[in-house]
């Protein structure tokens, strides 16, 4: 198809071809796909694992996630009950437990490995955490079970965005607190094409079903290069790559579908946030410059750094 060949040539524009043996890959969890994962003797299967949780929680550490909300959170989370809502391997969620001084910590997320990982590094740090293979679409937890929910870029890879939002609702007590952060659809750089390419806003131009089979053929052609980071077929509900397409306008509509009650909004602009980017003064400058259209309607969907919020339960 023309379609296909077009975005397959933009893909190309700034392609990337992943070194699977680069450090920076500890806190992906394509990591776990690998031979020297798959293939190993447990003891080397739980280094690795330590190293994914190891970089999760330094990263936490070194830039904290209220960089994000631009408000002390902390207060609204101390001694808490807390549900880590996409735990991955567990490193991220015990900083916060440490940071927050919660007073228990519960992580879900969908592959096994993940939980094992979790697990063992909550073990390795004499922190009494619980993990669950779950899905946002069906917490396996009672009614009114926490205090609040942390989930960090998480929402746009679920199957529905409303059943997880009126799952979340219903675990939580009464006036609890649902802090969260996740990129728009129309987020320049966050199309989680970047196994392949560096090409901004790809997703302006071509649909999600004709970039993903873009992104498969150009995996298809690396051939067992690329064996690790392959991607399967495509997936009712998916509107690119392992993403839903979730867009700021729907976000809000599903809000008030379910009933929430928004207590912050941050309207940080891209180039602004992350412990790289907030350090470039250049990036400091544009960023000053392109505040004021993260409050346009339409605009916002491309120049908000991430859509996040911290809503209560009614």
């Amino acid at each position: 198809m023309i379609s296909t060949r077009l975005a397959k040539a933009a893909l190309k524009l700034r392609e990337v071809k992943p070194d699977p043996t680069a450090a920076n890959l500890d806190g992906l969890q394509e990591v776990f796909n690998q031979e020297s994962f798959l293939q190993a003797s447990q003891t080397a299967r739980n280094e690795i694992m330590f190293r994914s949780s190891e970089t999760k929680y330094r990263d936490e550490v070194s830039y904290p996630w209220d960089n994000y909300f631009g408000i002390d959170i902390a207060p609204l989370l101390f001694g808490r009950s807390v549900l880590d809502m996409g735990c991955f391997s567990g490193g991220r969620g015990l900083a916060w437990y440490e940071r927050y001084q919660l007073s228990h910590l519960t992580g879900i997320d969908v592959d096994q490995v993940y939980i094992d990982a979790a697990a063992q590094f909550a073990a390795s740090k004499g922190i009494h955490a619980r993990y669950k293979l779950a899905c946002g679409e069906a917490l396996p937890f009672k009614v009114a079970s926490f205090d609040a929910i942390l989930s960090f870029d998480v929402m746009e890879h679920v199957q529905s965005v409303s059943a997880t939002m009126k799952e979340c609702y219903r675990i939580l007590k009464p006036g609890g607190l649902f802090f969260l952060v996740f990129p728009s659809y129309f987020h320049p750089i966050e199309h989680h094409l970047g196994m392949v390419t560096k090409t901004p806003g790809v997703q302006w131009f071509f649909s999600g079903k004709t970039l993903i089979r873009a992104y498969s053929e150009i995996l298809d052609e690396r051939g067992e290069r690329a064996y690790w980071y392959k991607r399967g077929p495509q997936k009712v509900w998916e509107r690119g790559n392992t993403i839903n397409g979730t867009t700021l306008a729907r976000f809000k509509s599903i809000i008030l579908e379910c009933k929430w009650k928004v207590v912050h909004q941050s309207y940080k602009p891209i180039l602004t946030i992350g412990r790289n980017m907030s350090r470039n003064s250049t990036n400091r400058f544009l960023g000053r410059l392109l505040t004021p259209l993260t409050w346009v309607p339409g605009l916002q969907e491309v120049f908000l750094h991430r859509l996040t919020f911290v809503l209560e339960k009614r």
